[in-house]
């Protein structure tokens, strides 16, 4: 009948967007690289590395880190409260005393700064210096994709606990948890650096 009068249904979910999902399973990075980074003589490596390879945190989350997000061992971030590793702790404090020594009197209250943001008040970091400071063959999502990894693992796949550490989705937790039975994937190492790292 329609079809008679020319008119054409339209489905009313098309234009409806969903966002893009990840197809490709997560793979464990390179640990030597991340132990690497971890010790570190580069301060702010060490720190931005071990936020991401202990409590999973996502790039843009370090860059818009501010000073009073870092209370009584515990980093607030999105609403949730990170009860931080002491390795990264340990980290963390180096990383503020070398802020303190080398910008004593910039306004800027982000926790990670350079040279440019150190003179800009309410100015973060860019992706770009996030790249850099992590280093050559490593990036923010391969090492978080292997700590939500190895916590899938850790944990049996337990979906609600990788939502509650890392701010996942039930449908996002699903692609570490697939991953728990597969055959190539069945012993992972976990990163445990020394908790005196190299000065």
């Amino acid at each position: 009948m329609l079809k008679e009068h020319k008119i054409l249904f339209t489905d009313p979910t098309r234009r409806v967007k969903t966002g893009e999902h990840e197809p490709r399973q997560p793979i464990p990075a390179d640990l030597d690289a991340i132990r690497q980074a971890l010790n570190s003589r580069d301060v702010a490596q060490a720190a931005v590395v071990a936020l991401i390879a202990f409590h999973g945190l996502r790039p843009g989350h370090i860059r818009r880190l501010k000073i009073t997000d870092l209370r009584d061992g515990r980093l607030h971030v999105d609403g949730r409260v990170i009860v931080l590793a002491e390795p990264v702790l340990t980290r963390l404090h180096r990383w503020l005393n070398y802020r303190d020594m080398r910008w004593p009197n910039t306004l800027n209250n982000h926790f990670f700064l350079h040279y440019r943001t150190a003179c800009r008040p309410n100015t973060t970091v860019g992706p770009r210096w996030i790249r850099l400071t992590i280093g050559e063959g490593l990036t923010g999502s391969t090492i978080r994709e292997d700590r939500i990894l190895n916590e899938a693992h850790a944990t049996d796949g337990d979906v609600r606990r990788l939502v509650d550490l890392f701010g996942l989705s039930v449908q996002a937790s699903t692609r570490y948890t697939a991953t728990v039975d597969h055959t190539a994937l069945t012993r992972l190492d976990i990163v445990e650096p020394e908790s005196t790292p190299r000065s």
